[in-house]
């Protein structure tokens, strides 16, 4: 009897150890999907706090109050990264042309997608 009372308590532990691994490995998938994604969003904001405020609402906060441009909420729930980083490095006919380098552009694509959660 004792012996039966064993077994059942490692069948226990080991299904406990399965559960937990399969919740761990849900989990670490979730990251890599959030870590594919290129960029920084933290210094892509305060790219954006530099660079577009004069014309766009870069802060969900302040959705509305643009100037003339659309607000990145807008942005980030209409386009995708692909179409964010060909405008970027794109010509601009009423925005300025920012000279900007893969990183920069990468972490301002970053920040503007993070606001689809917003």
């Amino acid at each position: 009897m004792a012996r039966i009372n064993w077994i059942h308590i490692a069948l226990v532990i080991i299904l406990a150890l399965i559960v937990l691994f399969v919740i761990r490995m849900h989990g670490a998938a979730g990251q890599t999907i959030a870590q594919g994604q290129k960029g920084n969003a933290e210094s892509g904001h305060l790219s954006v706090q530099a660079w577009c405020t004069e014309c766009h609402s870069v802060e969900p906060e302040t959705a509305g109050v643009g100037k003339f441009a659309p607000d990145f909420t807008v942005i980030a729930k209409r386009r995708s990264a692909r179409w964010l980083k060909s405008f970027l490095h794109a010509k601009h006919v009423r925005m300025p042309d920012f000279m900007l380098n893969p990183s920069e552009a990468d972490d301002i694509v970053a920040y503007i997608l993070s606001l689809k959660r917003v």
